[in-house]
Parts: C-alpha cells; structure tokens; sequence
C-alpha cells in the first residue's frame, strides 16, 4: 500500500448526469458495496429532498486508470425494469468495465434508490413497481408543499383530487421512452385534455423532472492514480467513522480485495438448498429479525475462525487485517459445507428452519466443530436447547461466542456447557428447576425449541387435523389454547391472567392454527386423544378448560412442560461419551433458597 497522500476533490454531479452515465454502462458498483437495502419511506424521502434542493450527502467516485483486468469485479444494480413481453421485472445484467468507467465507493443507496425510479424497476418477476411512488400534479397548495407519495389504499380515494401518477412516467425519456406523451397519457386518467386542469399538470410535471435531475450531488473524486488498497482502506475507514456498515459489511469490503468473486460465492451458499429456510441472502438480513438465520456476516466469522482462530472483526482489524483475510478463502468451501450439515442435522432433531433458534448465533460454534471433523451427538441439541433457556446470546455476544468457538473446535461440549451455565448464575445445575417454568425464569423462546425436539421424539399430532408435526407439509406456527379474545373478555381479571403465558404456547400446523382461530378450549379439547393432549403436556382435568380455570391450567401446564423439557435435556446431555469432563447438569423439580431463583 503506498503511504504518499491521495488528492480528492469535490464537484456538484447533476442527477441527469449520473443517470445517463450509469445508462451508458459507465458508472458501476464494485463487490465492495454490500445489496440495496433502502426501504420504499427512504427512497420517497430522498425525492422529497432532492425536490427541494435539500443537501442528500456526499458520494465517493473513482475513475482509475489501468491496463489489462480491471481493478475491482463489480456487480450489478439493483435495479429490475420491466422485460419487453411481460412487463415482469428483470434483474439487469453486469455491464462490461471499459476504460474511462467510474466506480461508486460510496453512495450506491442513494444512486439505486434514484435509478429504481428513474429506469422503471418492477418487483422482481412481477409487474407492480419497485418502490410504487406517486408523483402529485396538483396546483393545489396540500398537493404542491408535497408532492411524492407511496401508493397505499388511503391514497386510492384521492388520487384523482391529487392528479397522481407514477413518478417513473415523468423520466421516460431516460429509459427509451417518449416523457411528453407518457405523462399526457397519464394524466389523461383524471381529466380530459381540454380541460384547464390538463395543462397546468403538464407545467407541474415538467417542473418537478426538472428539480430532480437538475438537483446536484455533491461527490468526492478519488485520484485516478490511486492503488487498489487504498481505495479499499478508504472505504473501510469511511464506513468505519461513519458508522454506516455492520462489522462484517466493513469485512465483505475487504474480502473483495483478497477473493475472487466473494459475493457471488456466499450468494451460491446462502441460496443453496444445503441452508433452505436455515439461511439469509444478503440485504435480506432486516426482514428475517426473529431467528437464527445464517447469513454473510456468520460464514465471514466460520472461515475466519478456521483461518486465524478469531471471532471478533476489531481483533482481525487491529494488526494486518488484509493477511488476516486471506485465510479466509482457504477455508471458505469446508465452513460452507459445515453450515449446510448443521442444517440437516437440525432438521433431523425436528426443528425444521432456523426461524425456531431464539439467537442467531447458534449455529456458528456447530459448524466450528464440524469443519473441524467432529461428529455432532445429541448432547449438542442440548447445548441449543439450554443456551436457549439461559438468553446466552442475549446482549453482548462475541467473547462469549470466541469462547464458544475455541470450545467447539475440540469437541468440548461438556465445558460449552458449563459456559452457559456461568453466564446464567447457575449454581449448581444447568438444568432448569420446575420453578423456572413456573415463576418465568425460563425463555420461552428456548422452551419452544425444545418441545420441537420434544415433538419430534414423541411422533406428536397436531391438532386438529392430526397430522404428524414433524412431518408436516406446511409451516408450524405458535398456537393460543387460551385464545386472547376469550382472554380479554374476563372480567376483573388478575395479572396472571395475560394470553401470552408459557402455558398457553403450544406448536401446530398453520392450517389448524388458522381453523381454531378463537375457538374456546372447551370446545375443541375434548375431541383430541389422550394421547395427543400427553403429547401437547395439556392437563387432562377438563374443569381446566373453562376460563375461569385459565391460571390454574397455566400453572399445572408449566409443570408438565418443565418436567418434560428437564427429561428431554438430561436424556440428551447423556447421549454420548465424549469429554472426560463431566459437568453437573442434572436438573430436579425441588425448590431452592425458598423461593426457587437461583437465575439473574
């Protein structure tokens, strides 16, 4: 890396200028750029802004010079215009780098939010555009002080007092297309051309194109002489101060420079079938919040343990990094493949997708033991089950998962163990107590991990259709015995009277979900078997069923389930010989210290 100063400079950019560059194959996204994320509010917010000349922040640009291969592999926008025959959207291919190419270091979301616009993106293989922005054409002032909107159904009753078309109509011209006529056409859905209103919509129109591709952004030019880790650390240390990428978005952007085609190989795995329904494509990550999905962040951090022994980006970050990241492809494909046999062993233990582990970390300390040979038993279905329980991945997480992952790569399971049982305050047992169910000491969310497992073990049914859970063709979905509208319709009821107790969760197909609906348990309980209400741990007393029974059928539930789950975890715990450490993990329904709390 050179260490003499990189000259920058800064120019306003006309948003028609950076439109007709990116439509003539010239302006291009490098690998370092992590998906568009943008939601549909924050594209209409940038309009709006540019609309009233409001500064949208500063983009970064280079236009290097070379000879030969180009200086980074790069991917293609984000942007899916309509195909000729059936107007479904269609992703666009990657355009050849030719000399003279610009490449956006900073800025893609903005760029993209303005070019899904500009260029007609549809949602991909459908039809319906992609954000669905309106464009008010009204003289009216509510109308002129505001003039983007996003389609919604309370917009469907005004549209023609707006005078709203669709934003992409007012740029036709820049995606091959005739604007003046396009816009008529549009605005010929409200009111005739001999009408007064026509023409000044007209004006409106052209005075909104106007503002947006007449709006300037600011850019930073980076030298064209720049080398490639420079440009690279730039962009590393901008995002760094800026605080503008997650940890493993800033080592993504430094794996491009180290391995061929990165993001397309981690796109490979994320959407292979090996990771269906255990996995997330990048972009993807903020829409699947609830579980624990692998992503790129957690195949980054399996290959970089395998490479290096480290977990964590600021220890990778603080000596060398770009040595640190070349140890990453060596181990990329067997990490890859330890993620995809961690899947499959999760969907024989009965937990069908990754949307049922409580903390997205889970699966890394598996896939650390598997790429290093280690066959996985049963007692680490036990070790998810129990730092499930215990909320070990809750709040700060990355010493606890370097720990994991140094226990893991040995086999040590045992001693993993007695990590979640130090991070809970156990003191004697990292087994749970009756009372922990009772007393919602537990998490429910490991609960429900575990009465898979249970399920799965036990051939449960759901209810009512009877079919086999773990064999079930659709998803399993979280049901209310108790339903909530039945709940609320208590009179003066006490505080332990809340639908959302641990005694009133249990797993069933989502049709029977949807068939029960508010169905009251006294209806449909006594036509299930007894086998099947053992299954489901329901108190076969049917004078719980009634309403005014619903704490005390909670109460007696959570026995059941508690004595069910601490059998599960000690059968599991003393599946197979492994350590010849030991620790105590037997769990026992006697209480403790009077009260039963031994958790913090």
């Amino acid at each position: 890396m050179s260490d003499a100063p990189l000259a920058l400079k800064a120019n306003p950019w006309k948003v028609v200028d950076l439109a007709e560059l990116k439509q003539a194959g010239r302006l291009h996204l490098p690998d370092l750029q992590r998906g568009f994320v943008w939601s549909a509010d924050r594209v209409r917010s940038l309009h709006d802004s540019l609309y009233r000349r409001y500064p949208v922040g500063a983009i970064l640009l280079w236009k290097p010079t070379w000879e030969g291969e180009a200086p980074f592999s790069t991917r293609a926008w984000e942007v899916f215009p309509p195909h000729p025959t059936t107007s479904q959207g269609v992703r666009e291919s990657k355009t050849e780098i030719l000399p003279g190419s610009l490449f956006v270091l900073d800025g893609q979301q903005r760029l993209t939010s303005l070019f899904r616009v500009i260029f007609r993106s549809r949602i991909r293989n459908r039809t319906t555009p992609d954000p669905d922005l309106l464009v008010s054409l009204s003289s009216e002032s509510e109308w002129m002080d505001d003039p983007f909107h996003l389609r919604s159904k309370s917009l469907n009753r005004k549209m023609r007092d707006g005078l709203l078309i669709p934003a992409e109509v007012l740029f036709a011209k820049l995606s091959g297309g005739n604007e003046s006529q396009a816009v008529q056409k549009a605005i010929g859905e409200w009111v005739t051309p001999t009408d007064d209103l026509f023409f000044r919509a007209l004006d409106r129109a052209n005075a909104i194109r106007t503002a947006i591709l007449q709006a300037e952004i600011i850019a930073y030019e980076i030298d064209a002489t720049a080398e490639d880790d420079n440009v690279i650390e730039i962009f590393a240390r901008l995002n760094q101060q800026g605080v503008r990428l997650r940890p493993s978005d800033l080592a993504a952007a430094r794996l491009t420079g180290q391995m061929a085609d990165f993001r397309q190989r981690a796109s490979a795995v994320l959407n292979g079938n090996d990771l269906s329904g255990f996995a997330v494509p990048e972009g993807k990550e903020e829409g699947a919040r609830r579980g624990g999905f692998v992503d790129t962040d957690l195949l980054i951090r399996g290959a970089l343990f395998q490479g290096v022994g480290l977990i964590r980006y600021r220890d990778v970050e603080k000596s060398k990094p770009e040595e640190r990241y070349a140890k990453i492809e060596p181990h990329w494909d067997n990490v890859a493949l330890a993620f995809g046999q961690v899947a499959a062993y999760l969907r024989q233990a009965g937990i069908p997708s990754a949307t049922w582990l409580p903390f997205r970390h889970l699966m890394l300390p598996l896939a650390t033991a598997v790429a290093k040979g280690i066959t996985l038993d049963l007692r680490w279905i036990g070790w998810m089950v129990l730092a499930s329980i215990w909320r070990h991945y809750a709040g700060t997480v990355e010493s606890k998962l370097q720990k994991d992952c140094q226990l893991a790569a040995e086999g040590h399971v045992n001693d993993m163990l007695d990590h979640v049982k130090a991070q809970a305050k156990r003191a004697d047992s990292v087994v749970p107590l009756i009372e922990d169910f009772t007393q919602s000491v537990v998490n429910e969310d490991g609960v429900l991990l575990a009465m898979l497992v249970l399920f799965q073990q036990s051939q449960a049914k759901s209810f009512v259709a009877g079919k086999l859970i773990n064999t079930a063709q659709e998803p399993l979905e979280q049901h209310h015995i108790f339903p909530r509208a039945m709940l609320d319709a208590i009179p003066d009821k006490s505080n332990d009277c809340f639908p959302d107790r641990l005694g009133n969760y249990t797993l069933i197909t989502r049709m029977d979900n949807e068939s029960l609906g508010d169905t009251p348990p006294c209806d449909y309980l006594p036509g299930l078997s007894t086998e099947t209400l053992s299954a489901h741990m329901i108190p076969t007393d049917s004078s719980l069923w009634q309403a005014d029974r619903y704490v005390q059928f909670c109460e007696d539930r959570e026995r059941l389930i508690g004595n069910a789950v601490i059998k599960l975890i000690n059968e599991l715990l003393v599946n197979a010989a492994g350590d010849s450490k030991s620790p105590s993990m037997k769990g026992n329904g006697r209480r403790r210290n009077g009260n039963g709390k031994s958790h913090e």
